[in-house]
């Protein structure tokens, strides 16, 4: 039997940040995927995913926003490799709508540097929008897009680079350990750890079914349109962008090659009973809120997608992150990322990292524990 000083089940976003917030610290660390990352299986692909700091969730998860970008900064320093591009993001929605009003409490609550537009001036600035006359407009300068499959690439690169093992193709089927160390069996083997991080998305319920009753899957679209003009190519007039409209919450990333602008919509979605029983192809219904939304509300985009992608949302019962320690097992859980967590993978691989070596952590993760749901 093998013996690591820590295993991290799950080698996507979280885990593979975390497989090299362990390698980096000097621990004798094995990572196991099912698959090979970066794949299409799971929730860290795309091609990119949207980096922000107003954030509307809540203001508890900014300083954590913070020390992410610094750490995704560090990353692309180590790799060599452009991991994160700077971008405006424009918020749009009634004036009470949950993104404004979250967005504008989280810039008040930190000081964070945001501008408000009417949706005059909000269209004038981005002609590629096409904001409605009754939509409020908050706009960050201080956020950005990332490469989600280069991201997970280079975290295990490094990571490997730093001594970690990482085991591909080879799937948990069981978690069994004492207070002091775990053994995780595979279809391959056995091994043994002082302690595991399980970030294995969502395939946690099936290793851990007592979080069954805390994270349900959600299955989620994306698509690609053709765009139809230079505007979208152009940083000043073409940000990203996250629309709450009365059909839904939508959000896009401009033209960042091939010509094609990508959206989709962040509510909705079918439930499904896990991630091996999820339909991969994409239905007429899953396109229908997604092109309504484009013909209202955007510019210069062909309506019919070139290529599209689905991904699976993790969800916890209020939407937010679970970040904790199991309560019998040596095991840290970082689980339920709800559709907006791959922008946190450094900062939540350096708290899991704490947790594992020290039982605690100074960064400010106590609001994500599993207590809140205890009553």
């Amino acid at each position: 039997m093998s013996t690591f000083d820590v295993i991290v089940i799950g080698c996507g976003g979280m885990g593979s940040a975390t497989l090299l917030e362990l390698a980096q610290r000097g621990l004798r660390v094995l990572g196991i995927d099912r698959h090979t990352p970066p794949h299409s299986l799971g929730s860290s692909h795309g091609e990119t995913r949207i980096i922000r700091k107003a954030y509307f969730e809540h203001p508890d998860y900014v300083p954590l926003l913070h020390r992410a970008w610094d750490k995704w900064v560090a990353t692309e320093s180590a790799c060599g490799k452009t991991l994160l591009e700077p971008r405006d993001l424009v918020m749009t929605g009634p004036a009470d709508s949950e993104v404004i009003v979250g967005a504008r409490e989280s810039a008040r609550v930190h000081g964070l540097a945001i501008e408000n537009l009417s949706s005059v001036e909000a269209r004038k600035r981005y002609p590629v929008l096409h904001v409605p006359d009754e939509h409020s407009v908050t706009v960050e300068h201080t956020a950005g897009f990332l490469w989600v499959e280069r991201c997970v690439e280079q975290q295990l690169r490094l990571a490997v680079q730093h001594g970690a093992t990482l085991n591909v193709n080879e799937t948990v089927l069981e978690i069994t350990g004492t207070a002091n160390a775990v053994e995780i069996r595979t279809d391959r083997g056995t091994y043994s750890a002082g302690a595991a991080i399980v970030t294995s998305g969502p395939w946690t319920t099936s290793l851990l079914p007592d979080y069954k009753s805390l994270i349900a899957i959600r299955r989620k679209t994306l698509f690609w349109f053709p765009s139809t003009s230079g505007h979208w190519k152009n940083k000043e007039q073409a940000p990203i962008f996250l629309m709450d409209t009365q059909n839904g919450q939508f959000y896009g990333l401009p033209e960042v090659a091939d010509g094609l602008v990508k959206m989709g919509e962040h509510t909705g979605g079918e439930w499904v009973s896990g991630p091996d029983n999820v339909e991969r192809r994409v239905s007429e219904s899953d396109l229908a809120p997604v092109q309504s939304f484009l013909r209202t509300c955007l510019n210069f985009v062909a309506d019919e997608p070139m290529n599209s992608a689905v991904c699976l949302y993790s969800m916890t019962t209020d939407g937010h992150f679970l970040l904790d320690r199991h309560d019998s097992l040596p095991i840290v859980v970082a689980a339920g990322f709800s559709g907006h967590g791959f922008k946190f993978a450094p900062v939540i691989a350096e708290a899991c990292s704490d947790l594992v070596m020290a039982g605690r952590t100074k960064l400010p993760v106590g609001f994500l524990s599993k207590n809140r749901f205890a009553n």
